[in-house]
Protein backbone atom coordinates (compact mmCIF):
# COMPACT_ATOMS: atom_id res chain seq x y z
CA UNK A 1 0.00 0.00 0.00
CA UNK A 2 1.11 3.50 -1.09
CA UNK A 3 1.66 6.23 2.05
CA UNK A 4 0.63 9.25 1.69
CA UNK A 5 1.93 12.48 3.11
CA UNK A 6 0.35 16.08 2.50
CA UNK A 7 2.27 19.20 2.11
CA UNK A 8 0.89 22.90 3.19
CA UNK A 9 2.78 25.50 2.26
CA UNK A 10 2.29 28.80 4.22
CA UNK A 11 4.90 31.28 3.75
CA UNK A 12 7.56 31.88 0.92
CA UNK A 13 7.98 30.22 -2.57
CA UNK A 14 10.80 27.56 -1.31
CA UNK A 15 12.30 23.94 -2.87
CA UNK A 16 13.67 21.17 -0.96
CA UNK A 17 16.00 18.43 -2.38
CA UNK A 18 15.45 15.70 0.14
CA UNK A 19 18.09 12.77 0.99
CA UNK A 20 20.57 11.61 -1.34
CA UNK A 21 20.02 11.93 -5.46
CA UNK A 22 17.04 14.35 -4.41
CA UNK A 23 14.97 11.31 -3.96
CA UNK A 24 11.86 14.23 -3.89
CA UNK A 25 10.77 17.85 -3.89
CA UNK A 26 9.03 19.76 -1.27
CA UNK A 27 7.68 23.13 -2.67
CA UNK A 28 5.81 25.42 -0.64
CA UNK A 29 4.08 28.40 -1.52
CA UNK A 30 3.82 31.92 -0.37
CA UNK A 31 0.42 31.94 0.96
CA UNK A 32 -2.64 28.93 0.34
CA UNK A 33 -4.24 30.99 -2.40
CA UNK A 34 -1.05 30.09 -4.20
CA UNK A 35 -1.08 27.12 -4.24
CA UNK A 36 -2.56 24.58 -6.63
CA UNK A 37 -5.71 22.77 -6.24
CA UNK A 38 -6.13 20.59 -3.40
CA UNK A 39 -4.94 17.18 -4.31
CA UNK A 40 -2.71 18.32 -7.24
CA UNK A 41 0.79 16.13 -6.75
CA UNK A 42 4.17 18.06 -6.60
CA UNK A 43 6.42 15.42 -5.02
CA UNK A 44 6.73 11.70 -4.41
CA UNK A 45 9.35 8.84 -4.03
CA UNK A 46 9.33 5.21 -4.10
CA UNK A 47 7.34 5.46 -0.52
CA UNK A 48 5.25 7.99 -0.54
CA UNK A 49 3.55 11.07 -2.14
CA UNK A 50 3.07 14.61 -1.19
CA UNK A 51 0.53 16.79 -2.59
CA UNK A 52 -0.84 20.66 -1.73
CA UNK A 53 -3.59 20.70 0.57
CA UNK A 54 -5.16 23.94 1.85
CA UNK A 55 -6.59 23.89 5.81
CA UNK A 56 -5.52 21.66 8.79
CA UNK A 57 -5.32 20.23 11.16
CA UNK A 58 -1.62 19.30 11.50
CA UNK A 59 -0.56 16.02 12.82
CA UNK A 60 2.98 15.68 11.51
CA UNK A 61 5.98 16.48 13.28
CA UNK A 62 8.01 18.36 10.50
CA UNK A 63 7.43 22.31 9.80
CA UNK A 64 9.32 25.76 9.91
CA UNK A 65 8.54 29.19 8.91
CA UNK A 66 7.78 28.24 5.48
CA UNK A 67 6.15 25.03 5.62
CA UNK A 68 4.58 22.23 7.59
CA UNK A 69 3.44 18.39 6.83
CA UNK A 70 0.83 16.30 8.32
CA UNK A 71 0.04 12.40 7.75
CA UNK A 72 2.89 9.76 8.02
CA UNK A 73 4.04 7.28 5.85
CA UNK A 74 2.85 3.72 6.96
CA UNK A 75 5.45 1.07 7.71
CA UNK A 76 4.53 -1.72 5.00
CA UNK A 77 4.39 -4.97 7.46
CA UNK A 78 7.09 -7.42 6.84
CA UNK A 79 6.31 -10.92 7.18
CA UNK A 80 6.13 -14.29 5.26
CA UNK A 81 3.82 -15.54 2.66
CA UNK A 82 3.66 -19.03 0.87
CA UNK A 83 1.16 -21.10 -1.24
CA UNK A 84 1.21 -24.98 -1.73
CA UNK A 85 -1.42 -27.26 -2.96
CA UNK A 86 -1.91 -29.83 0.01
CA UNK A 87 -4.62 -31.61 -1.80
CA UNK A 88 -6.21 -32.22 -5.67
CA UNK A 89 -7.75 -28.72 -6.06
CA UNK A 90 -6.85 -27.41 -2.35
CA UNK A 91 -4.37 -24.65 -2.06
CA UNK A 92 -3.26 -24.04 1.27
CA UNK A 93 -1.60 -20.11 2.22
CA UNK A 94 0.25 -19.89 4.95
CA UNK A 95 1.57 -16.79 6.98
CA UNK A 96 3.79 -15.00 9.29
CA UNK A 97 3.94 -11.82 10.56
CA UNK A 98 6.91 -9.99 12.50
CA UNK A 99 4.66 -8.01 14.75
CA UNK A 100 0.72 -7.83 14.46
CA UNK A 101 0.78 -3.91 15.40
CA UNK A 102 -1.90 -2.27 14.37
CA UNK A 103 -3.35 -5.33 12.06
CA UNK A 104 -7.41 -6.07 12.99
CA UNK A 105 -7.19 -9.14 10.53
CA UNK A 106 -5.96 -10.51 6.72
CA UNK A 107 -7.80 -10.83 3.59
CA UNK A 108 -6.80 -13.23 0.67
CA UNK A 109 -6.49 -11.84 -2.85
CA UNK A 110 -6.49 -14.30 -6.32
CA UNK A 111 -5.99 -13.21 -9.46
CA UNK A 112 -4.21 -15.12 -12.79
CA UNK A 113 -1.71 -12.64 -13.33
CA UNK A 114 1.37 -11.58 -11.30
CA UNK A 115 -0.47 -7.42 -11.83
CA UNK A 116 -3.96 -8.34 -11.14
CA UNK A 117 -6.56 -7.92 -11.52
CA UNK A 118 -6.79 -9.17 -7.71
CA UNK A 119 -10.40 -10.70 -5.94
CA UNK A 120 -10.72 -10.98 -2.36
CA UNK A 121 -11.91 -14.42 -1.61
CA UNK A 122 -12.87 -14.63 1.92
CA UNK A 123 -15.96 -13.01 2.80
CA UNK A 124 -15.27 -12.36 6.55
CA UNK A 125 -11.60 -10.34 7.43
CA UNK A 126 -9.95 -13.44 8.99
CA UNK A 127 -8.81 -13.14 12.44
CA UNK A 128 -5.13 -11.26 13.17
CA UNK A 129 -3.49 -14.63 13.88
CA UNK A 130 0.67 -15.63 13.39
CA UNK A 131 0.95 -17.66 11.66
CA UNK A 132 -2.05 -18.00 9.83
CA UNK A 133 -3.86 -20.32 7.56
CA UNK A 134 -6.26 -20.38 4.70
CA UNK A 135 -7.50 -22.70 2.21
CA UNK A 136 -8.31 -21.83 -1.37
CA UNK A 137 -10.78 -24.85 -2.04
CA UNK A 138 -12.36 -23.12 -5.61
CA UNK A 139 -9.15 -23.49 -7.84
CA UNK A 140 -9.35 -25.67 -10.49
CA UNK A 141 -7.09 -28.28 -12.66
CA UNK A 142 -3.94 -26.99 -14.87
CA UNK A 143 -4.11 -23.32 -14.37
CA UNK A 144 -1.70 -20.58 -12.94
CA UNK A 145 -2.68 -18.40 -9.58
CA UNK A 146 -1.27 -15.22 -7.86
CA UNK A 147 -1.96 -14.84 -4.36
CA UNK A 148 -1.59 -11.39 -2.37
CA UNK A 149 -2.29 -11.24 1.32
CA UNK A 150 -3.38 -7.93 2.85
CA UNK A 151 -3.45 -6.66 6.51
CA UNK A 152 -6.83 -4.84 7.56
CA UNK A 153 -5.24 -2.17 9.56
CA UNK A 154 -6.95 0.10 12.06
CA UNK A 155 -8.23 2.72 10.27
CA UNK A 156 -9.88 -0.21 7.78
CA UNK A 157 -6.91 0.25 4.88
CA UNK A 158 -5.23 -2.88 3.50
CA UNK A 159 -1.09 -3.07 3.63
CA UNK A 160 0.11 -6.12 1.69
CA UNK A 161 2.39 -8.33 3.78
CA UNK A 162 5.43 -10.00 1.37
CA UNK A 163 5.12 -10.27 -1.92
CA UNK A 164 2.43 -12.09 -4.04
CA UNK A 165 2.93 -15.49 -4.59
CA UNK A 166 2.33 -17.86 -7.61
CA UNK A 167 1.07 -21.58 -7.94
CA UNK A 168 0.29 -23.72 -10.61
CA UNK A 169 -2.30 -26.62 -9.91
CA UNK A 170 -1.70 -30.35 -10.75
CA UNK A 171 -3.64 -31.55 -13.65
CA UNK A 172 -4.98 -31.10 -16.91
CA UNK A 173 -7.73 -28.28 -17.80
CA UNK A 174 -10.56 -29.67 -19.73
CA UNK A 175 -13.32 -27.94 -21.70
CA UNK A 176 -16.53 -28.81 -19.61
CA UNK A 177 -19.80 -27.44 -18.29
CA UNK A 178 -20.75 -28.11 -15.02
CA UNK A 179 -24.16 -28.62 -13.20
CA UNK A 180 -26.12 -25.43 -12.76
CA UNK A 181 -27.16 -24.11 -8.64
CA UNK A 182 -29.54 -24.33 -7.78
CA UNK A 183 -31.57 -26.69 -10.40
CA UNK A 184 -34.84 -26.70 -9.90
CA UNK A 185 -34.48 -22.60 -10.00
CA UNK A 186 -37.20 -19.58 -9.53
CA UNK A 187 -34.83 -16.47 -9.14
CA UNK A 188 -31.53 -17.66 -11.03
CA UNK A 189 -29.10 -19.86 -11.03
CA UNK A 190 -25.25 -20.12 -11.64
CA UNK A 191 -23.33 -22.01 -14.40
CA UNK A 192 -20.07 -22.76 -14.31
CA UNK A 193 -17.80 -23.76 -17.25
CA UNK A 194 -14.07 -24.71 -17.85
CA UNK A 195 -12.41 -23.59 -20.76
CA UNK A 196 -9.04 -25.33 -22.07
CA UNK A 197 -7.37 -22.74 -24.05
CA UNK A 198 -8.01 -19.14 -25.71
CA UNK A 199 -10.73 -19.28 -27.71
CA UNK A 200 -11.91 -16.21 -30.29
CA UNK A 201 -15.17 -16.95 -28.71
CA UNK A 202 -17.93 -19.76 -27.03
CA UNK A 203 -20.95 -20.47 -27.33
CA UNK A 204 -23.41 -20.90 -24.52
CA UNK A 205 -26.63 -20.86 -24.93
CA UNK A 206 -30.35 -21.91 -23.57
CA UNK A 207 -32.94 -24.32 -25.32
CA UNK A 208 -36.43 -24.95 -24.83
CA UNK A 209 -37.78 -28.51 -25.36
CA UNK A 210 -38.76 -27.76 -29.12
CA UNK A 211 -34.81 -27.03 -29.73
CA UNK A 212 -35.24 -23.26 -29.99
CA UNK A 213 -32.67 -21.20 -28.57
CA UNK A 214 -34.43 -18.95 -25.93
CA UNK A 215 -31.32 -17.24 -24.23
CA UNK A 216 -27.58 -16.49 -25.92
CA UNK A 217 -25.66 -16.27 -22.46
CA UNK A 218 -21.89 -16.06 -23.66
CA UNK A 219 -20.49 -15.66 -26.86
CA UNK A 220 -17.43 -13.37 -26.11
CA UNK A 221 -14.00 -14.34 -26.50
CA UNK A 222 -12.80 -15.76 -23.22
CA UNK A 223 -9.46 -16.55 -21.32
CA UNK A 224 -8.72 -19.94 -20.41
CA UNK A 225 -9.87 -21.09 -17.02
CA UNK A 226 -12.98 -21.09 -15.15
CA UNK A 227 -15.97 -18.72 -15.53
CA UNK A 228 -19.62 -18.44 -14.28
CA UNK A 229 -22.85 -17.35 -16.21
CA UNK A 230 -25.83 -16.34 -14.59
CA UNK A 231 -29.72 -17.29 -15.82
CA UNK A 232 -32.31 -15.66 -14.60
CA UNK A 233 -35.23 -17.51 -16.32
CA UNK A 234 -35.69 -14.99 -19.19
CA UNK A 235 -35.29 -15.06 -22.75
CA UNK A 236 -32.98 -12.75 -25.38
CA UNK A 237 -36.14 -10.06 -25.06
CA UNK A 238 -35.76 -9.62 -21.31
CA UNK A 239 -39.47 -11.63 -20.94
CA UNK A 240 -39.58 -14.30 -18.13
CA UNK A 241 -39.93 -17.83 -19.91
CA UNK A 242 -42.33 -20.36 -18.79
CA UNK A 243 -42.15 -22.96 -16.53
CA UNK A 244 -40.57 -26.28 -17.56
CA UNK A 245 -37.03 -28.27 -18.40
CA UNK A 246 -34.65 -26.65 -20.87
CA UNK A 247 -31.12 -27.11 -21.77
CA UNK A 248 -28.04 -25.66 -22.13
CA UNK A 249 -24.90 -26.38 -24.45
CA UNK A 250 -21.50 -25.20 -24.15
CA UNK A 251 -19.34 -25.00 -27.49
CA UNK A 252 -15.89 -23.93 -27.57
CA UNK A 253 -13.04 -24.98 -29.78
CA UNK A 254 -14.62 -28.11 -31.44
CA UNK A 255 -15.93 -29.04 -27.75
CA UNK A 256 -19.86 -29.32 -26.87
CA UNK A 257 -21.44 -29.73 -23.37
CA UNK A 258 -24.97 -29.99 -22.20
CA UNK A 259 -27.10 -29.95 -19.26
CA UNK A 260 -30.07 -30.19 -18.28
CA UNK A 261 -32.06 -27.14 -16.05
CA UNK A 262 -35.66 -26.62 -14.94
CA UNK A 263 -37.50 -23.65 -14.05
CA UNK A 264 -39.90 -22.73 -11.79
CA UNK A 265 -42.29 -19.39 -11.92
Amino acid sequence: MKAKCVALALVALLVFALSAGAAFELRTWSTTAAAPADGGSHASSASFEMVSRTGGPFVGSAQSASFALWGCSVTPVEGAFVAMETEPLTVTLRWTVESLGDISGFNIYRAWAEDGPFEKLNEDVLPPFSPGVYEDTTVWPGSTFWYELRGVLGDGSEDIVGEPVMLRTDGTLVTRLYNASPNPFSDGTVIQLDVASASRGISLRIYDITGRVVKALHTDAVRPGRHTVTWNGTNDRGQRVASGVYFMALEAAGVRETGRLVYLR
